[in-house]
């Protein structure tokens, strides 16, 4: 007797919609505009042992993305001057159709007094977690693409 799995990976979720869907890529602009419509991503860095990567809550002012972490805390090694990847995206599970960007740069602390005052005073860039958030990190970017799933109209 077959099992009524047989033959279904483990993977399969049952979705049946077989329609053809392809991957188009998306201009820099529009990735920069989904970007920042967007409040959070993970970021990516090599660090000292291992490659790490975070999900981070942050804002994109002025052409550079910005967040605040623990002045302690394992994302404070981006105050130095790291390359970093930045990953945003926005899928949906149901229609398997969604966007995913990538933005390569270099992250640094934010210490310029009159830029960090624009900053405590932004409403954008409150954190989910709580604690002693005090040190904000910059985004420069320097490369940016990526690319849409989506059903052929």
């Amino acid at each position: 007797m077959i099992s009524p799995s047989a033959g279904r990976s483990d993977f399969d979720d049952g979705f049946e919609d077989r329609s053809e869907r392809r991957f188009e890529p998306i201009g820099r602009q529009q990735c920069l505009d989904l970007i920042g419509s967007h409040h959070l991503g993970r970021i990516a860095w090599q660090a000292a042992d291992l490659p790490q990567i975070l999900p981070i809550t942050y804002a994109m002012l002025h052409g550079s993305i910005y967040f605040r972490t623990l002045p302690d805390g394992i994302l404070a090694e981006l105050a130095q001057p790291t390359s970093v990847a930045l990953e945003v995206d926005e899928l949906d599970q149901q229609t398997r159709t969604g966007w995913s960007i990538v933005l390569h740069g270099h992250s640094s602390a934010v210490s310029e007094p009159d830029e960090l005052a624009d900053l405590w005073a932004s409403d954008s860039l409150v954190p989910w977690a709580s604690a002693n958030r005090t040190l904000y990190i910059r985004i420069r970017p320097d490369r940016v693409a990526g690319r849409i799933v989506r059903r052929p109209t």
